[in-house]
């Protein structure tokens, strides 16, 4: 027998109104965390890359005893000094991921169809590296760098105000780049908007 109550089916519009503000205020406080573990894990293969690069420019240092750097050039591109580390038996086998910032918009450099080795162009390559010669041991200097941050160029915006920066004793720093493009570090280049010595 009946009891003359009629059977719910599905929310009222006040029950449905309070389970969407309930996951919008568990949304508005678990979305920022994802976003700075996303970039903490992005600076954090940013560094790894770095460093990566950096292991075998000391091989190659340590043929030639200085970092690669192109020649032809009083002020070289990075991509044209860190290809000759790539035509290198020390850096062949580099894989064109290492050069692509996860923050940064560089496409992946590959591999020419009749060549053995990558070629990296200014599309391909989201690190800045030294463009003077410089040993490895001696007086501590930057030899590389990411070379977007926000704030550098309005179009491509890397780590949030921070650059990472390799120096020669393969340490990473973390720059902290102002909102104006600037940099307290006195080595910090402010035309280029990269520490003194590093081409884009």
């Amino acid at each position: 027998m009946k009891d003359g109550l009629h059977q719910r089916n599905g929310f009222t519009l006040v029950e449905l109104l309070v389970v969407i503000s309930i996951i919008a205020i568990i949304a508005g406080l678990v979305v920022p965390a994802l976003l700075r573990g996303r970039e903490e894990a992005w600076k954090a293969q940013c560094s790894n890359n770095l460093k990566q690069i950096y292991l075998a420019a000391v091989a190659y240092a340590q043929k030639k005893y200085e970092f690669p750097r192109d020649m032809t050039n009083e002020d070289p591109e990075a991509h044209d000094s860190l290809n000759i580390l790539l035509r290198s038996r020390h850096g062949k086998n580099l894989p064109g991921s290492l050069f692509k910032c996860p923050s940064g918009e560089a496409a992946e450099a590959r591999k020419a169809e009749d060549e053995d080795y990558l070629q990296l162009d200014g599309d391909t390559l989201d690190y800045a590296w030294a463009n003077i010669r410089r040993r490895p041991t001696g007086k501590l200097v930057a030899i590389a760098s990411d070379k977007f941050f926000n704030g550098y160029d309005e179009n491509r915006e890397g780590h949030n105000d921070v650059m990472n920066v390799l120096n020669s004793d393969s340490s990473i720093k973390e720059w902290e780049i102002g909102a104006d493009g600037d940099c307290e570090d006195e080595d910090f280049d402010a035309d280029l908007g990269l520490p003194t010595g590093l081409g884009r």
